[in-house]
């Protein structure tokens, strides 16, 4: 079955997570949802303040010539910040878990250069745990690479033991691809991605102490 590319509009999977429904399914992050609805009432707050009590406003800046434009902030930025808020609560809080089980983290995600032997790297997390020193090796390579046009990202859920591997193209400042279909690591080969990435990081050849 072909794939076909997947515009991003940020460096995660969520683009294709989206077109997996048999797999994953969306949430909001209770955490974010509490954070921006905070900073909603916050904002709230702060413009029946400002609103209400205008010329109050006007004099605790300096007047209108010395508070010129701290007056204009104050009386523009709480309902630009409210409605800012309100847009995050639904896309910035949005988060995916596996389809009736955990919430997917991205313990791992490194940048590469186009012409960086990355087949050789995804050969070795599809080992796993089978051969974790391998693992280690294949971030550690990834890790050196200088390059940042493209991505790897690593996303998992361990209480599923459930792990995807993706590569992300980055093209320009703002356009981001997913030209190949990210991949499973099979369960019982199920690693813990964020201790690797870390051995890794640290010159070790395995994730004992880390």
């Amino acid at each position: 079955m072909s794939f076909t590319p997947l515009r991003s509009k940020s460096r995660n999977l969520y683009t294709w997570f989206a077109t997996r429904p048999d797999l994953f399914e969306p949430e909001r992050s209770p955490r974010k949802t509490m954070g921006w609805g905070i900073v909603a009432g916050i904002m709230v707050v702060l413009a029946l303040l400002v609103y209400l009590n205008p010329s109050g406003t006007v004099e605790l800046l300096g007047g209108r010539i010395r508070g010129g434009l701290a007056i204009a902030a104050a009386f523009a930025l709480p309902p630009v910040i409210f409605v800012a808020s309100i847009v995050m609560i639904f896309v910035g809080a949005r988060r995916w878990r596996v389809k009736g089980g955990g919430v997917l983290l991205n313990p791992v995600i490194h940048s590469y250069s186009p012409g960086f032997p990355i087949e050789q790297v995804l050969a070795a997390l599809r080992q796993g745990s089978a051969d974790s020193a391998g693992v280690i090796s294949a971030l550690r390579a990834v890790q050196k690479d200088a390059g940042d046009q493209r991505l790897l990202t690593i996303w998992s859920s361990a209480a599923d033991r459930a792990m995807y591997v993706g590569l992300i193209r980055v093209d320009g400042d703002d356009k981001l691809w997913i030209d190949t279909e990210p991949f499973a690591i099979a369960p019982d080969r199920y690693f813990d991605a964020k201790k690797h990435d870390l051995a890794a990081s640290l010159g070790k050849t395995s994730i004992d102490g880390v």
